[in-house]
């Protein structure tokens, strides 16, 4: 059965993804197509690899999890460090082992590999106690029992996961390309290459046209692929309410590890200074905060008490958004925005996808009952809309944060003041390791620092 896919799209994928694949490899049985075209299938077989690797490789790390429980939670825990990285920074270092095209696929795979493999480990602490005793009861072994119970209730938590990873994914496929345009010459890099080479002959019509074909390996993966697998996912929803009254309290002080958070976000600033200047990542951090916050802050305020179906199709809005390659829409067309706002903008769609989807649904009777109440506008917001605004907002943010690294990165290397793109043009691999582990280590001190217990902080405090 099909599950709002094609059948089309998927051949399209296949044919487009060995047609890349054979140019990569010096093969080409048939004539080359035009530039603009050929490009798009450079990028799409690129992506349509990571795909099939990620997939793959999911596959081999879970049955290896299968032998043994300390297996699992070492796995767990070294995917959970390696989800933090920003992979944008990879594409130096790999380019030092490994081809363009495999460059780039790696850069994909690799997230999305690691960060899809910690959702689905994590999602088996929530499975219920009688499952457990009745799998030992039948008498399943160690590889039955995780196949066919912690797999099924890990599935929605996978779902949701690749969902959450795939404008970041696009990002790295896309920004990757224009990272070895930008620093290697003769280079047949895709459609970020071809971005780029548009701009430096002048062409804004060409530009565009190479903007609105970006938009094709994305359709062509959400039609065929993300669509099924959204289908697939909806078998174990059962499985996914049964585990959700599990996630409760969690441990200790919020505010220690807030602190801690802090002081490792300013160390890794004033570390970082000689590669960004001032403000660098910092304005950045600051700006988003104050733009998604504000925007999603009144408008999601305003939705919470939408009817469910409108809250819907906005999510879906917020995610052909979050999939909409922003930062070559602004590299293209010389959108007059400052560069330091544009991962703010970036990151604007899959912050409302993410909080629409964590939104209580029930929190809706609240925001009747204060209208039936006619409370004044302001205790309205101060005793309904924000309790039930600021926990889903802060587990939205959570949820951005991958993808606004990468984008700062990407915005670091279109800097003019910054040092990113002379370490790159200089194959400084050394410096370039450096840099990787002081952005490693502010995205782990950003999110698990500050954002996770401010998070937990609010999901408590405001506990309905």
């Amino acid at each position: 059965m099909a599950y709002q896919g094609s059948g089309l799209s998927c051949c399209v994928l296949i044919l487009g993804g060995l047609y890349g694949l054979l140019r990569a490899c010096g093969l080409v049985p048939f004539p080359v197509f035009p530039s603009p075209w050929d490009d798009m299938f450079w990028t799409l077989g690129k992506g349509v690899m990571a795909l099939l690797l990620a997939a793959a490789g999911h596959c081999v790390l879970l049955s290896l999890a299968a032998c043994s429980t300390g297996l699992r939670r070492a796995l767990a825990g070294v995917t959970a460090i390696l989800g933090e990285i920003p992979s944008l920074c990879l594409v130096g270092l790999f380019c030092m082992v490994m081809t363009p095209f495999w460059d780039v696929v790696a850069v994909g795979c690799f997230s999305l590999l690691v960060r899809s493999v910690h959702a689905t480990l994590k999602a088996e602490t929530g499975i219920p106690s009688s499952f457990l005793k009745t799998a030992r009861a039948l008498r399943l072994g160690r590889w039955q029992g995780f196949w066919r119970l912690h797999i099924p209730f890990a599935f929605p938590e996978l779902v949701r996961s690749v969902l959450r990873d795939l404008p970041d994914f696009w990002l790295r496929i896309l920004g990757g390309e224009l990272v070895l345009a930008l620093f290697l010459s003769h280079t047949p890099s895709g459609l970020g290459g071809a971005l780029l080479s548009a701009l430096k002959t002048g062409g804004e019509l060409s530009a565009c046209g190479v903007l609105l074909l970006m938009l094709v390996p994305v359709l062509l993966v959400q039609h065929g692929l993300i669509g099924p697998l959204r289908g697939y996912g909806r078998h174990y929803a059962v499985c996914d309410q049964m585990q959700t009254q599990r996630l409760e309290e969690r441990s200790v002080s919020w505010k220690r590890r807030c602190l801690l958070g802090g002081a490792g976000t300013m160390l890794t600033m004033i570390l970082s200074w000689g590669f960004w200047g001032i403000p660098g990542p910092l304005g950045a951090l600051v700006v988003a905060v104050c733009l998604v916050g504000g925007v999603w802050g009144w408008l999601g305020g305003l939705l919470l008490g939408a009817p469910v179906q409108v809250q819907k199709r906005i999510r879906k809005a917020c995610l052909v958004v979050a999939l909409f390659p922003v930062f070559m829409v602004w590299l293209g067309l010389s959108v007059p925005v400052p560069l330091n706002v544009m991962p703010a903008l970036a990151v604007m769609g899959i912050t409302g996808w993410a909080f629409l989807r964590e939104a209580d649904v029930a929190g809706r009777q609240f925001i009747v009952m204060g209208h039936h109440l006619r409370l004044p506008l302001w205790s309205f917001w101060k005793d309904v809309r924000l309790p039930l605004l600021c926990p889903p907002l802060l587990q939205a943010a959570v949820v951005a944060l991958p993808f606004f690294w990468d984008n700062v990165y990407l915005a670091a290397l279109l800097e003019r003041k910054t040092l990113h793109l002379r370490i790159l043009q200089a194959h400084a691999y050394s410096v370039q390791g450096i840099l990787l582990c002081l952005m490693t280590l502010m995205a782990v001190s950003v999110r698990w620092g500050i954002c996770i217990p401010l998070q937990e902080r609010m999901a408590h405090r405001y506990r309905i």
